[in-house]
């Protein structure tokens, strides 16, 4: 809505336009406190057209940016006891409380992951040694995503 004050013939006017309709030239005005309906004499009719969705190019997964390779976990026989703690929801890793070679026990905490304002102990299912963390403090983590090995 748009308010004008306009002074005609020496009588002030005060205008609200309230609403056009560009699809007709019609407008919806207030004069003085009375209401009125308008046509914009000379006004132009502007076809106002929805904005179309547009499928993705076919080559859209080239604009994606790929996360950060993490190393591979080897998958020798002597790795077999090794397991990957994986991120139960997406966060921010704030604290890291074990480091590659740190001997861990079931149930202690390998991590302190952020996640909807609240901080989340990443606890050992089992124990082991640390042979891998692929994050670090400040990192931005999904779900699912590998944060450690312990073997």
């Amino acid at each position: 809505m748009k308010n004008y004050s306009l002074k005609i013939n020496g009588n002030q006017y005060e205008v609200a336009i309230n609403d056009i309709n560009e699809a007709s030239t019609e407008a919806h005005v207030t004069v003085n406190g009375s209401s009125y309906d308008v046509q914009i004499l000379g006004g132009k009719v502007r076809k106002i057209q929805k904005p179309q969705v547009v499928p993705a190019p076919a080559d859209a997964a080239l604009y994606v940016t790929p996360k950060a390779e993490t190393k591979p976990v080897s998958t020798s026989s002597a790795s077999t006891s090794a397991y990957k703690v994986s991120c139960p929801l997406p966060g921010t890793v704030t604290e890291l409380k074990v480091k590659v070679g740190d001997s861990v026990s079931a149930g202690q905490t390998l991590l302190v992951l952020e996640a909807m304002k609240m901080s989340n102990n990443i606890d050992a299912e089992k124990g082991g040694v640390v042979k891998q963390i692929n994050t670090q403090t400040g990192a931005t983590v999904m779900e699912g995503d590998i944060l450690m090995v312990i073997e």
